[in-house]
């Protein structure tokens, strides 16, 4: 048997992979209802549907145009690749429906107390505790991971915290980025007059949200909707294996260090994980193999941003303002910077300007 922790998209599609080859499965979600609460701003890019097809009903909105803020100065940008705006819940629910199809079983409301040998201790409501054999062990629940101090019981995670509200707001359909307020602000659009609008930050992000909000002219009639949570920060020397008990996606902390994003990773760790149990191989190699050299350049691309200055912030949209590097931006995928950085960097050479940051 085969037991996961947590019902979010990881989870249900390693349950999912899983259950194909014919292994039993079963997932143990600590919410009443899968989808909920929402802690995702849903913007993933159309590499997603390299992974897994979506139903139409799923994707809410599609763009091609990006604006980047710092205080003096803004970029544009048109993708080549439209950004996926999606239904986190119906995403979500899409997941499970595919996992139960192939014949998992999921139960709600049970949270994970610990595993002792092949034994898993859950409580069912708060209440009622439950013993439960497994041979396997995933843990898919998310940021702050009791699985995950089961094999790194000294190591922590760092975390941002997240706070996003859905409002009434007319725009032109472009997604934004502001990378000088709190640790990064986002405006996603749902359509041309709802937005998903937040801040992150290391530190409690709701005086510079409330901040935000006011530059926008939001007014509380606006909202409709608040959402919050933590992002965990990729840490590779986070340890993800360990007596038949793995970690994944949010529990991994595989997870974008420069924008928060980690659907599309969890789902690739999710296809390692499941390599990994069929044919016996080492899961650290095999997620590594698939997602670290990019996760990794995403957190040196953090260390150095988070001691950025507005000016800095100015110079860096200044050289991407350049036609070639515009170009490259625009061309490639967010998700794999490894498969651009090299280009970027012999195209303006004034770039290695940042790298003294790292030092």
């Amino acid at each position: 048997m085969i037991s996961v922790i947590g019902a979010g998209p990881s989870g249900c599609y390693a349950a999912y992979l899983l259950a194909k080859t014919g292994k039993p499965v079963q997932i143990f979600e600590e919410h009443k209802e899968i989808g909920h609460p929402i802690q995702c701003t849903g913007l993933v890019t159309s590499s997603i549907k390299d992974i897994i097809d979506l139903k139409q009903d799923i994707i809410i909105n599609e763009i091609d145009k990006v604006r980047i803020f710092s205080k003096h100065e803004e970029l544009e940008l048109k993708l080549k690749n439209k950004n996926l705006i999606i239904d986190r819940k119906k995403f979500d629910n899409y997941l499970a429906d595919l996992a139960v199809s192939k014949g998992v079983k999921i139960f709600l409301n049970y949270k994970f107390i610990d595993k002792k040998n092949n034994l898993l201790k859950l409580k069912y409501n708060n209440e009622k505790e439950t013993i439960v054999k497994t041979d396997h062990l995933i843990g898919a629940d998310g940021p702050l991971s009791k699985v995950a101090g089961s094999i790194n019981p000294k190591k922590e995670t760092k975390l941002m915290t997240g706070i996003q509200a859905v409002v009434k707001l007319k725009n032109e359909n472009h997604i934004e980025f502001y990378p000088s307020i709190g640790t990064f602000a986002w405006i996603v659009p749902e359509n041309k007059e709802i937005c998903r609008i937040g801040v992150a930050s290391y530190k409690n992000p709701r005086e510079e949200f409330q901040k935000f909000l006011k530059t926008k002219n939001i007014e509380q009639k606006d909202i409709t909707d608040t959402q919050g949570g933590l992002i965990p920060i990729y840490n590779p020397r986070l340890k993800t294996d360990k007596n038949n008990t793995y970690l994944l996606g949010d529990a991994a902390a595989q997870v974008k260090a420069t924008t928060g994003g980690g659907i599309i990773q969890g789902l690739k760790a999710a296809q390692a994980m499941t390599k990994s149990i069929i044919e016996g191989k080492d899961y650290e190699k095999e997620w590594r193999r698939s997602i670290h050299k990019d996760l990794l350049l995403h957190l040196r691309m953090r260390k150095i941003m988070d001691r950025f200055k507005d000016k800095d912030w100015d110079l860096l949209i200044r050289l991407f303002k350049k036609p070639k590097t515009k170009s490259i931006i625009e061309n490639f995928d967010r998700d794999y910077p490894s498969k651009f950085m090299v280009k970027l960097a012999l195209t303006e050479p004034r770039l290695i300007y940042f790298s003294r940051f790292l030092l």
